[in-house]
């Protein structure tokens, strides 16, 4: 089977089990294909210094250690982050951070989005 470029959307606050589940999926798929996991509007409080266990979710640090190990590109909306006044937890793999205009651009070079 062909690579494929695969976009994750995250745009859902992580206060449920999707963040987690997008996470996951997208770990998986990094074994087979290009991944970019997006973090846009709510989405972006997955990456701020949270604590998900406090609420009953499973932390999300060891997907995305995985998907830096898989050479995944992680993502978060520049204008999501100004508007929310929030800062992004530090972690080991990068995160870039990008307008909505070249989030655009990753978006129609890729083959599959998966929005969450």
């Amino acid at each position: 089977m062909a690579k494929k470029n695969l976009i994750f959307v995250i745009k859902s606050n992580p206060f449920s089990w999707k963040a987690f589940e997008a996470l996951r999926q997208a770990v998986g798929c990094s074994m087979e294909h290009k991944v970019t996991v997006i973090f846009l509007k709510d989405g972006i409080y997955t990456l701020t210094d949270w604590k998900p266990q406090m609420i009953g979710i499973d932390p999300i640090d060891k997907s995305i250690d995985a998907l830096g190990m898989m050479d995944a590109t992680i993502v978060v909306e520049e204008e999501a982050l100004r508007e929310r006044g929030v800062k992004l937890k530090e972690w080991s793999t990068p995160v870039h951070i990008r307008s909505k205009d070249e989030i655009c651009e990753i978006i129609k070079e890729s083959e599959v989005v998966i929005t969450w």
